[in-house]
């Protein structure tokens, strides 16, 4: 233990999906996460994080390793006073770079730890986790919370008229945004592009291009001529950080860019905005190192007039998808939303509350407090064990047989 006064518990979640879900960089068919449970001022607070190395170069072990040989004396004193100093302290941190090494964040740790410890800090407190949002999230925040309408994802798994072509037509009139992943072969997914505008009214449906940065410059080039007239926007085209093409993209072929594993810190931001390689930000609660980091993140693109999207990881298990939905809810001018799709690749009691979205307006309601909500059911428990051997941040124990989290009662929150 590295001397923190509360106790830090890491396990990992493998859990199969019912289908793959596939894209031009990776095929997916079981979810790997990694589940933080900590305990401040006697209640149980779960936070998780999805380690994806084509994202953020983490993988499930490295993940665990941060969270077990870290040192983190920043965090000392953090949640010795009031709620309000509690979470603004927390924001205040960069746990991303204090779990990596230099040069090398490990956002997917920081957002399980993260999470964690705010979600245990505000049922400690009795407090909807929406609270401490208020506290920090200044204007990037709505006056009052709505849910807006989750995005439609069409991966490599299905095709367009196989996913879009099923839905109900009041389903399909109430989409705002398709999102179609790439594939290796940009004249093909020009054709998937196509396919997905066929189902949608551009009056009120945008339409984007996910390439998850498998694409090598000159193929980015000419995906970003083919695309231009057929989708609101190019994500990630090229690989990360190729400031040059990402240039040549928005300025030589007029295809607006967003960024998504070129954005994990907001000095990401900077460099983009500098060489002028961006329009949009796909924002992750996992990619950028927890809610209140993804609040940061946020601001920073606001601050520079980057819009955002609020994206997932694929396969979230339960914490990750929670605090996703109460962002959604209370962040102001994003451009989408999306929500996953684990109604369809796991069973529907993972958590408690289970995984819920309305599918017919594409709603995805955020869970009532205290906290974010939501513990790992036993169901979920099933999946995890810990990491043997090991000393620092976290204190190890056998899988948990129990969720129970000593709650206070719940508090309804009520979007508009």
């Amino acid at each position: 233990m590295s001397g923190l006064p509360f106790p830090v518990e890491v396990f990992t979640a493998e859990v199969p999906m019912a289908r793959p879900f596939t894209h031009a960089a990776h095929s997916r068919r079981t979810s790997r996460s990694v589940l933080v449970r900590c305990t401040l001022a006697g209640a149980t607070g779960w936070g998780e994080g999805a380690p994806r190395t084509y994202v953020t170069g983490e993988s499930l072990e490295s993940a665990v390793h941060a969270l077990r040989h870290a040192l983190l004396p920043e965090l000392e004193g953090v949640f010795s006073g009031s709620f309000t100093s509690g979470v603004r302290e927390l924001a205040a941190l960069d746990l991303p770079a204090a779990l990596g090494t230099p040069g090398h964040p490990a956002p997917a740790a920081a957002a399980a730890l993260e999470t964690a410890l705010l979600d245990a800090w505000c049922r400690a407190h009795g407090r909807d986790a929406a609270d401490a949002l208020a506290l920090v999230g200044g204007e990037v925040l709505r006056a009052q919370p709505r849910v807006p309408a989750s995005a439609l994802v069409v991966d490599a798994s299905r095709t367009p008229a196989e996913l879009l072509g099923a839905l109900p037509a009041e389903a399909r009139a109430r989409l705002t945004h398709v999102k179609v992943k790439g594939l290796p072969d940009p004249r093909a997914t020009h054709e998937l592009a196509l396919a997905a505008r066929e189902f949608t009214d551009p009056a009120r449906t945008t339409v984007s291009v996910d390439a998850n940065g498998a694409w090598s410059s000159a193929q980015a080039l000419e995906a970003a001529a083919l695309l231009a007239d057929t989708v609101d926007w190019l994500e990630e085209p090229t690989r990360p950080r190729d400031w040059a093409t990402l240039h040549r993209i928005q300025r030589e072929a007029g295809c607006p860019v967003m960024l998504d594993e070129s954005a994990v810190v907001p000095a990401d931001l900077d460099e983009a905005i500098r060489h002028a390689a961006a329009t949009y930000v796909n924002v992750r609660v996992s990619k950028c190192g927890g809610p209140l980091a993804s609040l940061r993140m946020l601001r920073h693109a606001r601050t520079l007039g980057l819009r955002a999207q609020l994206g997932v990881q694929v396969a979230e298990v339960g914490p990750l998808w929670a605090a996703g939905r109460l962002l959604a809810a209370h962040v102001d001018g994003l451009v989408a939303v999306e929500s996953g799709r684990q109604d369809e690749w796991f069973p529907p009691n993972l958590t408690t509350p289970p995984y819920k979205i309305d599918r017919t307006h594409h709603h995805a309601e955020p869970l009532p407090g205290p906290g974010f909500g939501l513990v790992p059911s036993p169901q979920l428990l099933r999946f995890t064990q810990a990491p043997r051997g090991g000393a620092g941040l976290c204190r190890h124990a056998a899988p948990p047989r129990s969720a129970t989290s000593h709650n206070e009662p719940a508090k309804t929150r009520t979007p508009a």
